[in-house]
């Protein structure tokens, strides 16, 4: 679940380009790109998150402006942060760009990367939040993870996944599919809020697979519990009263054959740190998928705990 960020570097001199990866060199989690500042050799370059944009000279603050309309467009929702670097910060504060800071020569490289850094860690964690749920999501989990094993917290990884979900996508449409996912995410964050504490933390890794990282092991269980428990008894609401009445869906496949699928359930696998010693969320996410794959194989709602004793 790495995110692996990218950064742009556009500048016009090829000595402060190099000077940019020495700021940022060792950083892993960032792919860093160079680029001069002409226009024409930025249009395949866009998809990227962070721009670092050393600001020269008057002429290429038109082409600044043509720089963000196109990077607007291509990356239609998605607003990158973008950082000029300029000696005329009153000329180009006065343009107005959304999402464009300032920053005035000459550049300390710490305060540079530090202000980079936050930068792209604000943009991530509120790129991860998810539309329909509002959840955090693989990036925020993923750092939340690794915290915990850096500081050898205790914690326990629970992910949930609704089985025949494709199925029932298939057949009842993609907004009741929709109301289904904002469902569990509402009823995992009231169960987590009743029976945890404070700082678990409630993820949505995408479409209807959630994570939830708790911080003791004596309610994991209750937790996991409760929500099979609330989920199985809201069922019901989510069917026809007739397929409701015959407790399966049917559904075409590509050999034009009709598929009988029974009523959506909910997996849970449980793993934890209180047996085992996890020093990178790799060997968390192995032990995991590996539980959750033996909840699939069981019919109807399930929590599957990982027992083992070593890695």
């Amino acid at each position: 679940m790495r995110y692996i960020q990218k950064l742009m570097i556009i500048d016009d001199i090829r000595e402060m380009s190099d000077t940019y990866h020495r700021i940022f060199d060792g950083d892993k989690n960032i792919q860093i790109v160079s680029s001069s500042s002409d226009f024409e050799e930025l249009k395949a370059k866009l998809r990227y998150d962070f721009y670092i944009i050393n600001i020269h000279c008057d002429g290429l603050k038109k082409e600044l402006k043509e720089l963000v309309v196109f990077i607007r467009r291509f990356l239609d929702q998605v607003k990158p942060y973008m950082l000029a670097i300029t000696s005329e910060r009153k000329r180009i504060a006065a343009m107005n760009i959304p999402g464009l800071s300032l920053m005035p020569k000459p550049v300390n490289p710490d305060y540079l990367y530090d202000q980079t850094k936050n930068s792209l860690n604000m943009l991530a964690a509120n790129r991860s939040i998810d539309d329909i749920t509002h959840l955090p999501g693989n990036y925020v989990i993923d750092t939340t993870l690794r915290r915990k094993i850096k500081e050898q917290d205790k914690f326990v990884l629970i992910y949930l996944d609704i089985d025949k979900f494709k199925p029932y996508t298939d057949y009842y449409g993609v907004y009741k599919a929709g109301v289904l996912i904002k469902f569990l995410a509402d009823l995992l964050t009231e169960t987590v809020t009743k029976y945890g504490c404070e700082n678990d933390f409630v993820g949505h890794v995408g479409g209807d697979d959630y994570v939830l990282i708790l911080n003791d092991f004596g309610y994991a269980e209750k937790i996991g519990q409760e929500v099979i428990r609330r989920f199985d008894e809201s069922i019901a609401s989510f069917y026809a009263p007739e397929d409701l009445e015959r407790g399966y869906i049917e559904i075409q496949n590509r050999k034009n054959q009709l598929c009988r699928f029974r009523l959506i359930s909910v997996s849970v696998a449980m793993v934890s740190n209180e047996h085992l010693k996890f020093t990178t969320t790799d060997e968390v996410y192995k032990h995991m998928m590996k539980v959750k794959e033996e909840a699939k194989q069981i019919s109807g709602s399930v929590m599957l705990c990982d027992t083992s004793k070593n890695i």
